[in-house]
């Protein structure tokens, strides 16, 4: 008898097990569902540098690094709040573009009533790795 095994991707929204032991991370979108307000950002899997290189992130509980995200959180209750995976990504190049990429094409720090970002990081990369088909869609979707 084959049993199923269910996801264990925390409180993260997304079709699929979320590949944590090979995918560098993920882009997410969190959504206030009392305001509509949101916060895209991006999650590492597990540790890059010399200390941690390999150790597991918090990625399953993580709810952002947004200080008033958080506070917000805090205040309504994590249960008004959706976690979605936009998508993972299996370099650090595609990665870190990606969330640019999520930022800008939102224009989050332009919508100040529609999202919790205030900024866009000055990054500098390679990218070998563009946004997904479904990253692109699921977004469009989730920011409607």
């Amino acid at each position: 008898m084959t049993t199923s095994r269910s996801k264990d991707n925390g409180h993260w929204i997304f079709p699929e097990q979320l590949d944590f032991l090979n995918a560098v991370g993920f882009i997410y979108l969190i959504k206030n569902l009392i305001t509509g307000m949101m916060y895209i950002g991006k999650k590492i899997f597990a540790g890059m540098g010399k200390k941690n290189k390999g150790v597991q992130s918090n990625w399953r509980t993580y709810m952002g690094s947004s200080k008033s995200l958080l506070e917000e959180i805090s205040r309504v209750g994590k249960e008004n709040f959706k976690f979605y995976v936009l998508e993972q990504y299996y370099t650090k190049g595609g990665y870190s573009f990606a969330e640019t990429w999520s930022q800008i094409v939102s224009e989050t720090p332009c919508h100040n009533d529609r999202f919790y970002n205030r900024f866009i990081d000055k990054i500098t990369w390679k990218v070998t790795e563009p946004p997904s088909e479904r990253h692109r869609k699921r977004l469009r979707d989730l920011t409607k």
